[in-house]
């Protein structure tokens, strides 16, 4: 690691990164080559891990919330496949 970067989990899954968004824990997108594919890039921390871990509990959060979430993940996955 590059001293001063910051250090980043990889999360394939767009439901956890949609959890993870609406508790507080915003993504950096990044697409890998000319697949397509999008990952979600979040800060290693202990509030990360807590998260991660409150959804592998099936803890609650609210519905709406994580719709509209998961809603704006989907569209910045477009833009930024898009080009924009």
């Amino acid at each position: 690691m590059v001293k001063g970067s910051v250090q980043k989990i990889p999360v394939n899954d767009i439901n956890l990164s949609a959890y993870l968004n609406c508790r507080g824990i915003k993504p950096e997108l990044i697409p890998h080559g000319s697949t397509g594919h999008i990952a979600f890039n979040f800060p290693v921390s202990d509030e990360t891990y807590k998260v991660v871990g409150d959804y592998n509990d099936n803890k609650p959060v609210p519905v709406l919330d994580f719709v509209n979430s998961l809603r704006s993940l989907k569209a910045q996955m477009m833009a930024l496949k898009a080009g924009k």
